[in-house]
């Protein structure tokens, strides 16, 4: 038998399978390339029509929405502002802390309105009370954790000292007008840490009455720091002897004061001159230290002391008329 010629075979050989999918796979790979093409393109233009009618659609429904809704939106939309913030910050209380036997800071300026809190950080009881001022302020004594506040409604210039101990003092400023009166107002003092009320203080002598403005410190002293403090409390205040000595003599000084600038008789003044002189050399402007070592010389403390009594007793032997 003779082999066909191999042109003869490829005539007579059926196409393979294989030979048709060569034809059908790209086929079915464009139309695929070209589906999703289609379908990128139509999700694309859905969501910008989407965003469109979303936006419609919040427009739509805040129109929609109650006033009252929307108010309570602009108010919480103004609670939340820089400038609000900031000016409830400016108007929040003023804090001066009480410790170490002195006011902290010892000078403070507030406006018309103002709010000041005192704190008693030390052991030893104090008090705010002023003794110069356009309103008179005196707060109860104020135990360790007590605070004492005051709401500033007069402009000027405030002194004030811890009538407990003396020496503690201290000055505030209030700029800004008086605001109009008004037909209900609360009272500006308030405490926190006990129960207590303000005690009302007459205002001091612009030489009225010199003998009332020198008694005034000694009761507010009395009051203060041993009628109201107990019998513990004053001797740790006694062993505590350097801040006695000062206390009692800045009193005394105090309590001098007023009537050397009041309206005393010039007698009086010249008596009490080197009372005063001497209180301030030899006992405020010297340490501790300096007046034991006074007082253990004996011989010139007495001496000195004496020489004092002479020297406030000769202008009135010099007034004297036979």
């Amino acid at each position: 038998m003779h082999s066909p010629a191999p042109a003869d075979a490829e005539k007579i050989a059926p196409p393979t399978r294989r030979g048709r999918g060569g034809v059908l796979l790209p086929a079915i790979a464009l139309l695929a390339v070209a589906g999703s093409i289609l379908a990128l393109t139509t999700m694309r233009g859905n969501d910008q029509q989407t965003t469109a009618l979303s936006g419609v659609d919040l427009a739509a429904q805040s129109a929609a929405l109650p006033e009252s809704v929307l108010s309570q939106q602009k108010v919480a939309a103004v609670q939340y502002s820089p400038e609000l913030e900031a000016k409830s910050a400016a108007s929040a209380p003023i804090a001066v802390d009480i410790k170490n036997y002195a006011y902290a800071p010892t000078a403070v300026t507030v406006a018309v309105g103002d709010t000041v809190v005192w704190t008693n950080r030390d052991t030893a009881p104090h008090t705010v009370t002023v003794s110069s001022g356009p309103e008179m302020v005196n707060s109860p004594t104020l135990q360790q954790g007590q605070s004492f506040t005051f709401t500033f409604t007069k402009p000027g210039s405030y002194s004030y000292y811890c009538a407990v101990h003396p020496d503690m003092k201290a000055t505030l400023t209030v700029t800004g007008s008086t605001p109009p009166p008004t037909t209900t107002t609360a009272p500006p003092t308030t405490t926190t840490g006990t129960t207590t009320t303000s005690m009302p203080m007459p205002p001091p002598s612009s030489g009225g009455c010199a003998v009332k403005a020198a008694l005034a410190p000694f009761i507010a002293h009395l009051k203060a720091a041993h009628l109201e403090e107990g019998v513990g409390q004053q001797v740790t205040d006694l062993l505590n002897l350097d801040q006695y000595v000062k206390t009692h003599t800045v009193l005394i000084e105090n309590m001098l004061t007023p009537v050397l600038n009041g309206d005393a008789d010039q007698a009086v003044k010249d008596v009490l001159t080197p009372l005063l002189a001497h209180l301030k050399a030899a006992h405020l402007e010297e340490g501790l230290g300096q007046q034991v070592t006074d007082l253990l010389n004996v011989d010139q403390y007495v001496k000195t002391h004496t020489v004092l009594i002479e020297n406030m007793l000769t202008p009135v032997f010099n007034q004297l008329t036979c």
